[in-house]
């Protein structure tokens, strides 16, 4: 089993955790200073929170692990000390691994229909696995390093010729 655990971008986690407090407090604030908007200040305020939160727990706290063996492709989530396997995801069933740009470049009939983005680092230079899963085509975007890549292309091309091997 080959794992892959993507290195978080700290300089992009200290600038969210800075602008997501900047911005609720800048508009708790205001709302106390200005009366006549105080309303909907501190409506946008409370909005602002739950985006903070929200940002915060999904691009901060949270942590993926991705790991594939010579039948399946696994991403493991981690928020604190929870772990959870967000998918498991046979290769013999997989389409094929390209990068992301490649991806946004494919035709409408050829891009899927189910979609997961499974990113550790906002605007990271990620892979999208494409597969059948349960009758349909799912993508799962994650952002592996340059010999995980490898690994995992290797794995899908003996998974299928496994099973053509089999037939």
């Amino acid at each position: 089993m080959y794992i892959c655990k993507p290195e978080r971008n700290a300089l992009q986690a200290k600038l969210l955790i800075a602008i997501c407090a900047l911005v609720t407090i800048a508009l708790f604030a205001a709302s106390s200073l200005i009366a006549q908007y105080s309303s909907l200040l501190n409506f946008a305020g409370v909005a602002a929170l739950a985006v903070s939160i929200l940002l915060v727990v999904r691009y901060y706290m949270t942590e993926f692990e991705y790991s594939v063996d010579s039948e399946s492709f696994s991403i493991v989530k981690t928020v604190g000390t929870r772990k959870q396997t967000v998918c498991c995801l046979a290769l013999d069933k997989s389409c094929e691994l390209i990068k992301m740009s490649d991806y946004k470049l494919l035709p409408r009939d050829k891009k899927a229909i189910i979609k997961y983005s499974l990113n550790q680092n906002i605007k990271a230079e990620s892979y999208v696995f494409l597969c059948d899963f349960n009758g349909k085509r799912t993508m799962v975007e994650f952002e592996p390093n340059a010999e995980f890549v490898v690994i995992v292309e290797r794995m899908i091309a003996n998974a299928v010729n496994a099973e053509e091997d089999s037939q």
